[in-house]
Formats: C-alpha cells, sequence, structure tokens
C-alpha cells in the first residue's frame, strides 16, 4: 500500500511540475517584449554552411547561429526594451560537417574567413622570425625537440615517438589533433582520429609561385632552409591582400 501511495504522490508530483511549466510557457509567450523577439528572430538568424567534398579532400563548412528567445527575454527583461546588443545565439552545425567526415584530407580552410595559415618545420630562423614578429604559426615538432612558443601552435611531427609526444601535448593542454600528412604519419594520425591536413610547400624554387597564387584559405607549410627575405616578401602579399594568418585548428574550425 505505502508503495502505491508514494507513486501516486510522485504522479501528482511530477503532473503538477508539467502544468505549471506549460503555464509558465503560455504567459511568457503572451509578454509584449518577448513576442517581439519572437517575431524578430528570423532577421538575425545565420544558415549554416556545409563542407565542400571532393573526393578525397574537404573544405570545411561554417556553423550558423539562431536566436534563443526564451533566453534573449530573461537577458532584455530588465531593460524590459528590445535591444538586439542582447539577443543569446545557439549554434547550428553544417549538413555537412568536417566531424562526420574526418577521414577526409582538409586542403584548404573555408574561404569565407579571410584567412590563411602557415606551418613552419623545426628551423631556427623561422622560430625566432614568428616569434619576433609575433606571427601566428604552427610548428612542426618531434620529441628532441619539442617546445612551447609564445606564438606558435605545436603539432606532432614524430612517428617513431608519437605517442611520447602526443603526452606532451596532451599534458599540456595543447594538443588540437592536427595533423600534417607525410609517407610515415598518415596511417598513424588516421588510428587516432585527427584532423588530416595536405598543405601547399613552400622553399626558395616555389616561392615565386606561391606568392602570386595567394587566396584565402590556403594552408602553406614554409619548409627549412627558406630565404627569411622571400618569407618576409610572402607575408607582406599575405597581408596587401587583406588576409588575417590565423593558427591552423582557427582556420579548419567550423566555428564562423
Amino acid at each position: 500500500m505505502k508503495f502505491f501511495k508514494y507513486l501516486g504522490i510522485c504522479a501528482i508530483m511530477l503532473f503538477s511540475f508539467y502544468y505549471t511549466d506549460k503555464i509558465a510557457n503560455f504567459v511568457l509567450e503572451k509578454n509584449k517584449l518577448y513576442q517581439e523577439i519572437d517575431n524578430k528572430k528570423d532577421n538575425y538568424k545565420v544558415k549554416s554552411t556545409s563542407a565542400l567534398i571532393d573526393g578525397v579532400y574537404i573544405i570545411p563548412g561554417l556553423m550558423g547561429h539562431e536566436v534563443n528567445v526564451k533566453d534573449s527575454y530573461y537577458n532584455m527583461k530588465s531593460l524590459d526594451v528590445f535591444n538586439e546588443h542582447y539577443l543569446v545565439y545557439e549554434n547550428t552545425m553544417p549538413e555537412v560537417s568536417l566531424e562526420n567526415n574526418k577521414d577526409k584530407i582538409i586542403n584548404k580552410g573555408n574561404p569565407k574567413k579571410n584567412s590563411i595559415s602557415i606551418i613552419i618545420e623545426n628551423d631556427e630562423s623561422l622560430i625566432n622570425y614568428f616569434n619576433e614578429n609575433k606571427i601566428k604559426a604552427n610548428l612542426l615538432i618531434d620529441l628532441d625537440n619539442y617546445q612551447i612558443y609564445p606564438t606558435l601552435e605545436l603539432i606532432n611531427n614524430d612517428a617513431k615517438n608519437y605517442e611520447k609526444v602526443e603526452s606532451l601535448l596532451n599534458n599540456g593542454n595543447l594538443n588540437n589533433n592536427l595533423c600534417i600528412l607525410n609517407n610515415t604519419l598518415e596511417d598513424t594520425c588516421r588510428e587516432n582520429n585527427k584532423y588530416l591536413i595536405e598543405a601547399i610547400n613552400v622553399d626558395n624554387s616555389t616561392f615565386l609561385e606561391t606568392k602570386n597564387t595567394i587566396e584565402s584559405g590556403n594552408i602553406y607549410l614554409i619548409k627549412k632552409g627558406i630565404n627569411i627575405e622571400n618569407l618576409k616578401l610572402l607575408i607582406k602579399d599575405i597581408k596587401f591582400k587583406d588576409l588575417k594568418i590565423v593558427y591552423l585548428s582557427e582556420l579548419i574550425s567550423e566555428n564562423n
């Protein structure tokens, strides 16, 4: 009997909560400010952009966002007047997302970001240039030259000691799960569910061709031994085209 008594009490409580919530929502939806937000929400909606897949390659898409009417209302409630700066948004995932296609190879970031990324091989002159000029770049590292730099995002490039370098990156919260494809790392990276990246190699022999074909979304791998003056000219042209230089993790992210 006690069991059925407690069961009845629980049922009444659940019904009461449900009924109270329904009434609260009904009252809220009749509120003038709430209705104004609801009527205007589509004006602030940004549609997501699906990733583009071409065979084994993928260009990441971009998230969209839409207004959370209820949260926006509570954010404006004290003002009691509509203010777009107080709108609260929720991200909407692309229909075709990078996260569901991590077996594909990223050969470019989304051009809408007006950005490019630079990866550098472990070379003292390159490291010094990017650090001294506070330019964001990604550095390929192995166990022997693992070091944290203020302006460089690190990428595991050690096929022999891959797990040890992974541990170092994980312990320092520095692991963005990026993988620059080469002949030794692809299988390991796929097994570890990394973002697979194919970059444009830049050295002294390809510098001029690269300089003349700069466009948003490109990913450049600067090879050891490149003339720093050539590198400076490349950076200058990137900035002349009003493109931002961002970390690779930012370039391939679907965050808008």
